[in-house]
């Protein structure tokens, strides 16, 4: 899978272009649209498999990653430091003097943050060069991390695909006939599943995305073990897993559409469209969002 743009701001985008690859490798292939790019960020002319570097500053990314950066603590008093300065000035005859002058002022603390110092490597895939980060595995602990190296290959070639860290190759994107992003099965509480709704409504009107937040909150909080995310005509549907009770749950973004209950059959739903699977003659309990609607989730999810 492909991914472009200037910079993600969650894994979501990484953890569906894994396709449930636990460790991965985000890499750019060689080529002459790219020459300009490679050569700014500090390689050679002519590149050769297992040269690596710390790429060169050509913004906010890369300068963090190359030289870290100073964080003005706002939340702590201030503090009195002394400040230089060269200036000029004239004494009481007139005559011109220069010089360093140091004051005390007042100012927030200053904390360093380290410099990341990621490198790109390049390396050969199927006898093709590409120009490669290190491993990278997809836990929550590495969420900083992943961000920043994506971040990193976005601000430097502006695209980048997922390679299996394991095999070598290029992530399959065999999903793509699919309806869904099925991210890695794990635990999914509303403080991880959060931001992947907050991708999805962002859009909404306030009061529209208070009233999705609170249904897919409670739904979390019977712990889905797998999420699957909508894409193209079911973007806006998330599917939240239950695989010990058999029970998958598909909840929408739109405020008029029903919650729908299905049993152990996710496969088979994955390949349907929205009219047959709701419509069709799959097994299913529709929820209408009513004031009996939290009652029945519990009981459904419950049991």
């Amino acid at each position: 899978m492909n991914i472009r743009g200037k910079s993600i701001k969650s894994v979501t985008k990484l953890l569906a272009a894994a396709k449930g690859c636990k460790e991965i490798k985000l890499a750019h292939k060689v080529s002459h649209d790219i020459e300009e790019k490679l050569f700014a960020i500090g390689f050679d002319n002519e590149l050769s498999i297992g040269d690596y570097l710390i790429p060169d500053v050509v913004g906010k990314v890369t300068e963090l990653n190359a030289h870290g950066k100073l964080v003005v603590r706002k939340d702590l008093p201030l503090e009195t430091h002394p400040r230089s300065y060269y200036r000029t000035w004239q004494d009481w005859h007139g005559r011109e003097h220069s010089g360093i002058q140091t004051r005390n002022i007042e100012m927030y603390p200053r904390e360093y943050q380290p410099a990341f110092e990621e490198t790109l490597h390049v390396v050969d895939i199927d006898q093709d060069k590409y120009v490669a980060t290190d491993s990278i595995n997809l836990i929550e602990s590495n969420e900083s991390r992943n961000i920043h190296l994506a971040n990193l290959m976005l601000e430097c070639f502006g695209s980048f695909e997922v390679i299996d860290s394991k095999s070598g190759n290029i992530v399959s994107a065999k999903v793509k006939q699919l309806h869904w992003d099925i991210l890695p099965p794990g635990k999914y509480p509303w403080s991880k599943a959060k931001s992947l709704v907050g991708e999805v409504t962002k859009k909404l009107k306030d009061s529209d995305k208070g009233v999705v937040d609170i249904r897919m909150e409670k739904i979390t909080k019977y712990n889905p073990d797998f999420i699957a995310t909508g894409r193209a005509g079911f973007n806006g549907y998330f599917i939240y897993g239950f695989s010990s009770k058999g029970v998958y749950v598909l909840e929408s973004i739109y405020l008029d559409n029903a919650t729908y209950i299905f049993g152990n059959n996710w496969e088979q739903l994955s390949k349907l469209t929205k009219n047959q699977i709701i419509n069709g003659e799959i097994e299913h309990k529709r929820i209408v969002h009513d004031k009996a609607w939290g009652s029945k989730i519990k009981y459904y999810l419950s049991n």
